[in-house]
């Protein structure tokens, strides 16, 4: 399957329970209905539920055989009107049945890696190069196959297959647990991936310290600060290769309202710098709270046409809302410095409300709307989006504060930060909400010179200019962070190559890719439940120190 966008997806498990080892790997890739045909009545119901599908994928598992031939005309028939894959994983002298299908993969078994693998050659992950050992009718002749191509997507795989070694990312392990017996945070996720191969993801903990839903892979993470370079960013670059706006003129050529401010002359790539001479940070949600209480001309506990955007549960802000923050962005104080003097760097949340600004209008559209559209669904990227409760269950994103400030709740699927709060949980600096395995595709396809899945999102000099370190005085790229040169204190591993970029984010998130070894690493956490004064996370060191097991790791290999 080339294209992902636009399609929905489903699969049917017979002889097998929906939730299987080959579902599991198939929901790496796409979003997914997952059914399942335990005996031949089932098909009944099934007809409804498959009616908006456009592709299904079917696996047919040895289970199966005692039944197949009852539900083998209903899988026909779903195959003269949608796009049909079925992986058989049994006896292949059983094919005989699906020779009319357009689309069949052997697998001769359901042990061990072969239902993963096939998954992956579903989508491109791996490529399939066997042929058929038998004859089975003239539709299936021994030394018959096709050989597929891999589409440049994520495959799984075993650390050595990526030249690392095994036993070494085993320390991963107790860094992770670490971080949990410490009270850092409640668990974690994450993603090792190099070569093109994830060879290591780990789920550790819980949701939240009660210990009552654990970790999974398809845990959802309030990114924080990784939004900065996972959604605002991703919308510049694609600006800035269209030719829609330079980057080196100011932002109020395409903002006149800066014109007359104390912004006027802030130019975009400064602004991307964090050396503008913006404030770091503004609690602009104070102005809108008296004696501790939400004032009523910017919130309601009912949403209407006058109050349309979510704030938390139960809580909506004012359709003036945005308007009433983009002016006191506009007033907003900025840094002092000598005349005739440039600023240093000093990292700021404002240029990131700017620069959204900035990409709303210019792309005619919310940002979020641009990039569900162009980037995270091409990808394959679901969880990779704002306001996750639209999309997904409660109990499978990860909690953070309780708020006992500003909402007065606990936050589960809203947004952390309070400005982003304010702005619908749709802002440029914070918002972004995502799984390991989905942040990870985004740095893979930046990491592969902005090809994925058989698609080209941006062009390689686009991400060579925007990752590459800009002034001598700063270690930033555009947007993205960097590491810090022979600093124990900077926020990646000094093993990490002076090629790395990536970002952090205030809820216990980074993602850092490497061209220089060719690897992504993604680790995801809550640290900030129930307080966001807890910084046991980062007096530890807890992410750099796990991303150093994996450098470790590569050598070790190497040794050998």
């Amino acid at each position: 399957i080339s294209l992902i966008e636009g399609k929905r997806f489903a699969s049917i498990s017979i002889g097998k329970e929906e939730q299987n080892e080959f579902t599991r790997y198939l929901s790496k890739y796409a979003a997914f209905q997952h059914y399942a045909l335990r005996m031949a009545g089932d098909t009944l119901s099934l007809k409804a539920k498959l009616a908006s599908a456009d592709v299904i994928v079917i696996g047919v598992f040895p289970y199966a055989s005692s039944f197949v031939n009852e539900v083998a005309p209903f899988i026909r028939s779903l195959a003269r009107k949608k796009t049909v894959i079925l992986c058989h994983f049994g006896n292949p002298k059983e094919l005989i049945q699906w020779k009319e299908l357009p689309t069949v993969l052997a697998g001769y078994t359901d042990e061990d890696w072969i239902p993963k693998i096939a998954a992956q050659i579903v989508f491109g992950g791996m490529y399939a190069q066997g042929v058929f050992p038998i004859t089975v009718s003239d539709e299936f002749k021994e030394g018959q196959g096709l050989v597929s191509t891999s589409l440049n997507r994520f495959s799984y795989s075993l650390p050595e297959a990526a030249g690392i070694d095994s036993k070494t990312l085993e320390q991963i392990d107790a860094i992770a647990h670490e971080a949990i017996d410490s009270g850092a945070t409640p668990g974690s996720h994450l993603l090792v991936a190099k070569d093109g191969k994830v060879i290591y993801e780990h789920s550790a903990g819980w949701l939240t310290y009660e210990n009552k839903i654990p970790v999974t892979e398809q845990t959802i993470y309030d990114l924080a600060s990784v939004t900065k370079v996972s959604a605002t960013l991703q919308t510049v670059m694609f600006m800035h290769e269209k030719g829609l706006i330079d980057i080196n003129k100011k932002a109020s050529v395409y903002l006149p309202e800066l014109k007359e401010s104390n912004k006027k002359d802030f130019i975009i790539k400064d602004i991307l710098t964090h050396q503008a001479g913006l404030w770091p940070f503004l609690p602009f949600w104070a102005e809108t709270v008296k004696d501790g209480k939400l004032l009523p001309a910017y919130y309601s506990y009912q949403t209407n046409l006058d109050y349309p955007f979510p704030v938390a549960e139960g809580i909506y802000a004012s359709k003036v809302m945005k308007d009433s923050l983009w002016s006191w962005i506009i007033k907003a104080k900025i840094r002092e410095k000598p005349q005739r003097t440039v600023y240093d760097y000093r990292y700021s949340d404002m240029g990131f409300y700017i620069l959204q600004r900035l990409a709303e209008k210019m792309l005619n559209q919310p940002i979020e709307d641009f990039l569900e559209q162009n980037i995270y669904e091409p990808l394959g990227a679901y969880t990779l989006g704002y306001l996750p409760l639209r999309k997904f269950p409660i109990d499978q994103i990860a909690p953070t504060e309780d708020d006992k400030l500003f909402r007065k709740e606990l936050l589960i699927g809203y947004v952390h930060d309070q400005g982003a709060a304010m702005y619908g949980n749709v802002a440029g600096h914070a918002g972004l909400f995502g799984n390991a395995n989905d942040l990870a595709k985004l740095g893979q396809m930046l990491l592969q010179k902005g090809s994925y899945g058989g698609q080209q999102f941006f062009k390689p000099e686009t991400i060579e200019l925007f990752i590459n370190k800009q002034y001598e005085t700063s270690r930033r790229g555009l947007g993205w962070d960097k590491p810090m040169v022979s600093d124990w204190a900077g926020p990646t591993t000094l093993f990490a190559s002076n090629k790395t970029f990536g970002h952090t984010g205030f809820t216990g998130t980074c993602i850092w890719v490497d061209p220089e070894f060719n690897l992504v690493f993604i680790y995801l956490s809550n640290r900030v439940h129930p307080d966001m004064t807890n910084n046991k996370l980062l007096n530890a060191n807890i992410r750099p120190r796990i991303q150093e097991v994996i450098y470790r790791a590569i050598f070790n290999y190497r040794q050998y």
